[in-house]
């Protein structure tokens, strides 16, 4: 009797942990102190909804599985986000604000999710931190996020020396991104600009100039401002690339 009773306290504990899956839903009101909120839309823009540091999600409820675009991060706080239910499948983990996970590769992607405390030195208002990852691959999603392009070897090299040497966080990196002349003529996407992004796309992934058959990538470059990577991401996805492995 006393191993059932405990049994069964130990199946409350578990599916109490991951009971505020159960509450989440689109629209919920005001930020934790420390914690995490996902949003529909980028730039923490739409609905969204919350959890605080300590809760585990097991799975994303229906509505919102696979429906998250954004993330902002509250007080010292990680979060480690999974591509699958019950903590499984791609893994990645975040302790700073994530204004579109497309460049993170995991736009609509996350299924279940963990929060934590960490004994950082707290970011009220929520904001980047310093991640302890590849500074190469932190200089890289910049680039991506900012510029739309892989960073050219000066740019990779200066920005690694920046993180390594003067302990600048992702946040700098951006935000120096950002002053930079390519950054301020970016908001006008020229045509010959389009078709150079679509053509290092065909170069890195099928190794030929592209033809004829690119003009609709050129179009989403132009409409949807598609980025270098979107257009790879596709390109992997057609039957040349298929063959060719």
């Amino acid at each position: 009797m006393a191993m059932k009773k405990a049994i069964l306290i130990a199946c409350f504990a578990a599916v109490a942990g991951a009971s505020p899956a159960l509450a989440q839903r689109w629209g919920q009101s005001g930020f934790p102190r420390e914690g995490v909120c996902f949003f529909k839309d980028p730039n923490f823009r739409g609905d969204y909804f919350c959890a605080r540091s300590g809760e585990n999600i097991t799975a994303v409820s229906e509505g919102m599985n696979d429906k998250i675009s954004s993330m902002r991060v509250f007080g010292d706080t990680e979060v480690t986000v999974f591509r699958d239910v019950r903590f499984s499948g791609k893994s990645s983990r975040f302790d700073y604000d994530v204004n579109n996970l497309k460049a993170e590769g995991w736009n609509d992607l996350i299924s279940s999710f963990r929060v934590r405390r960490t004994s950082g030195g707290g970011r009220p208002g929520g904001g980047y931190g310093r991640p302890t990852e590849d500074p190469d691959r932190i200089v890289r999603r910049a680039y991506q996020d900012i510029l739309g392009r892989e960073p050219d070897a000066s740019g990779l090299r200066t920005y690694r020396s920046r993180i390594l040497d003067d302990n600048w966080t992702e946040a700098q990196v951006r935000e120096d991104l950002r002053r930079s002349p390519e950054f301020r003529e970016r908001g006008s996407m020229t045509v010959a600009r389009a078709q150079e992004i679509v053509r290092r796309a065909y170069l890195s992934v099928l190794n030929r100039e592209p033809d004829p058959g690119s003009q609709p990538f050129v179009d989403r470059v132009m409409r949807d401002r598609w980025t270098q990577q979107d257009v790879e991401r596709e390109l992997r996805k057609s039957s040349e690339y298929r063959r060719r492995q």
